[in-house]
């Protein structure tokens, strides 16, 4: 009776520290965001470079890491006193961090509106046409392992005659999905500064060549997991935690890679070094706030005809809403949604 109290006991301080774990990276990844986007563009709102140190940006900053810090302390004391249900603490903590970065955008944009800050600049939008005679393309050659770890799975499942192949369907899906994704990548609309174009555009060159070489080879680490996950499913290896842990270091390994290229890179590659050392121009890049909604985090605009471009909060891309293709691409997604909701299309579980 003692050894199963303890047991339980165990198992409820594993969970405890696992979702204090989930609060840490919460608070980090938004924590984070402001440090990783690009000096004129605090919190989605984009300025002339030179009111970068404006005393309301800073301010925001302040009170945005505040109440990063301040959230996250309350919902560990939250999580350990067992008041709600973690699940339930870690979307209020999402919902009121989202809230603090929306209330530093406002505050910025305010300030921006009142003061004129683009009053006396010249604005200007640089376009990088090496990228489309000499682009960036993919290698392929990484996406190698995600189709052999496939093939094995699928010939794994062949032979010991297993019933269900959901799982190679996912790796199918995966290797597909990831392709896609680096061509509209390889082909969005690059991030290039009016003030610096030809250090922009050699930095995100750089960037565009990380992006897409982790994409594929994560597509690798998925299917790796997923390989695992069939062996369990099949009954040829054991559903212990040990054997579960080792199925999830693919993944680990690769969003540890993604989080120390972010770091490395900042957004769009700001944080690169110079390839050329540059005077910097007159111009400054044109202030696009009006096609941007939600704080910075949605993009319409229907006189543009790229289908990806780069967030302005948090990194990587975003569709344009103004593009007729976008909407179909939310509406498959929506689908799929519904169809997995309704158990139309069912997600690979074990046992099951």
């Amino acid at each position: 009776m003692r050894s199963g109290v303890g047991l339980l006991r165990g198992e409820r301080a594993a969970m405890i520290w696992l979702h204090l774990a989930l609060i840490a990276f919460t608070a980090a990844a938004f924590g984070s965001a402001p440090a990783l986007a690009r000096p004129t563009l605090p919190f989605g709102v984009r300025i002339p470079a030179r009111r970068s140190g404006e005393a309301v940006i800073l301010l925001a900053c302040r009170r945005y890491n505040r109440g990063i810090g301040a959230g996250a302390i309350a919902a560990c004391v939250v999580v350990v006193s067992g008041w709600l249900a973690p699940e339930v603490v870690l979307l209020a903590l999402t919902a009121a961090y989202s809230l603090l970065g929306v209330l530093a955008h406002r505050s910025i944009a305010a300030a921006k509106r009142d003061e004129d800050w683009y009053s006396g600049t010249r604005q200007a939008v640089t376009a990088d046409t090496s990228l489309r005679s000499d682009p960036v393309r993919p290698q392929w050659i990484l996406l190698t392992p995600a189709a052999v770890l496939a093939l094995a799975t699928a010939a794994t499942g062949w032979f010991t005659g297993a019933a269900g192949f959901s799982t190679v369907l996912a790796q199918v899906l995966v290797s597909v999905l990831v392709s896609l994704m680096a061509v509209a990548i390889s082909r969005a609309r690059p991030e290039v500064d009016a003030a610096r174009p030809s250090t922009s555009a050699s930095r995100y060159r750089e960037y565009l060549h990380g992006v897409l070489a982790l994409l594929l080879i994560s597509a690798g680490c998925v299917n790796a997991t997923l390989l695992v996950v069939s062996l369990q499913l099949w009954g040829v290896a054991e559903t212990t935690m040990p054997v579960t842990i080792v199925a999830y270091l693919p993944l680990a390994a690769a969003f540890i890679a993604w989080l120390g290229f972010t770091v490395r890179t900042g957004d769009a590659g700001h944080r690169l070094p110079r390839a050329v050392d540059e005077p910097e121009t007159s111009y400054e890049q044109r202030d696009d706030d009006r096609h941007w909604y939600a704080a910075g985090m949605v993009y319409l605009n229907r006189n543009d005809p790229a289908l990806l471009v780069h967030r302005r909060v948090g990194t990587y891309w975003t569709l344009n809403l103004g593009h007729p293709i976008a909407w179909v691409v939310v509406a498959a997604v929506a689908v799929a949604g519904v169809l997995t909701g309704l158990g139309i299309v069912t997600l690979p579980a074990k046992g099951g």
